[in-house]
């Protein structure tokens, strides 16, 4: 049984670590590099993501419905991350202005990425349409108190919050579109001509893995170097904290299996890239914001493998 569960929790976290690490291997090596990487990205976020949630949710079977109580835990869930974030930078950020670049760090996960990479090796499709619907919640809400917090917090005194811009992001973001045209699709029973379907999973079969390779190749060691206590806490509170909270709540209100698992996974999986070129937009502490990824992005893989494990073991997954 115990050999049983190691195995899974190997199959679910040791192939991201094994692409994380061989990004940063081929970008020491010169394999890849900042122009590959920054091509890549714009790849995976404009084509390649938007693929693997459109077709993932497409293909959805939604004679269960959609669970409202679900959606509404991990959307307060997260917003309470902010909350708990906003709280926690004022006790330990020295400068008032590295609290935004703090706040987001701590609450703003990578669920495009990380968060569906681990989610598929865990349940295939049928997770990454559940994750897919969460994401249509939340990446807005991440994106909304990203702003404000960032806005609130600038040294650039002049930074204003514009709304319209803000909404024009949102309506244009190409994950938001998949998760739309994907839920539609479902639900107008169109069935989708085979060969666009193939283009999509050519598209899809490249994103995670030329993500991985991505994130990787950006993460810094230099930046592991200037380790702060700000960006301890905000890396504690992202990958420890918050799921120690969330998941026994989930469980208590009756989730198991693959609902309690995304919950996990959900706020468990590490900070999103995207944080650190806010941050600089925002003139804010890009270091901070750099480091808070790296500690993350190298401290949730354990915290995830221990977390399956446990729940594995104690059958509640």
């Amino acid at each position: 049984m115990i050999l049983e569960t190691l195995l899974f929790t190997a199959e679910v976290t040791l192939p991201v670590c094994v692409m994380l690490l061989a990004g940063i291997l081929f970008k020491r090596k010169g394999v890849i590099d900042d122009h590959f990487i920054s091509v890549s990205s714009r790849l995976v976020f404009n084509f390649a993501l938007p693929a693997v949630i459109f077709l993932s949710l497409s293909n959805l079977d939604h004679s269960a419905g959609l669970d409202p109580t679900l959606v509404g835990l991990a959307f307060l869930g997260s917003l309470a991350g902010f909350v708990l974030a906003w709280l926690v930078s004022l006790r330990v950020t020295d400068k008032r202005e590295d609290r935004g670049v703090f706040i987001q760090g701590a609450a703003r996960g990578n669920l495009a990425i990380i968060g569906l990479a681990l989610v598929a090796n865990m349940y295939g499709d049928s997770g990454v349409a559940l994750m897919s619907l969460m994401m249509a919640f939340i990446i807005p809400l991440f994106n909304v108190c990203s702003v404000v917090v960032l806005g609130v917090y600038s040294r650039q005194s002049g930074t204003s919050l514009s709304v319209r811009g803000l909404l024009s992001d949102l309506v244009t973001n190409p994950l938001i579109i998949a998760v739309v045209l994907g839920v539609t699709v479902s639900f107008s029973g169109v069935v989708i001509p085979s060969v666009l379907d193939k283009v999509g999973r050519y598209f899809a079969q490249i994103s995670l893995p030329l993500a991985l390779l991505g994130i990787g190749g950006t993460l810094s060691i230099q930046a592991l170097r200037e380790t702060s206590l700000a960006s301890l806490w905000a890396s504690l509170l992202k990958v420890v904290w918050m799921p120690l909270i969330l998941v026994p709540l989930a469980w208590w209100m009756g989730y198991d299996g693959m609902e309690l698992s995304v919950i996990f996974l959900l706020f468990s999986c590490p900070t999103a890239v995207a944080s650190f070129v806010m941050a600089k937009a925002f003139n804010g502490n890009a270091p901070l914001a750099a480091n808070i990824i790296v500690l993350t992005t190298l401290g949730s893989l354990p915290v995830v493998s221990v977390g399956i494990f446990f729940m594995r073991t104690v059958g509640v997954v």
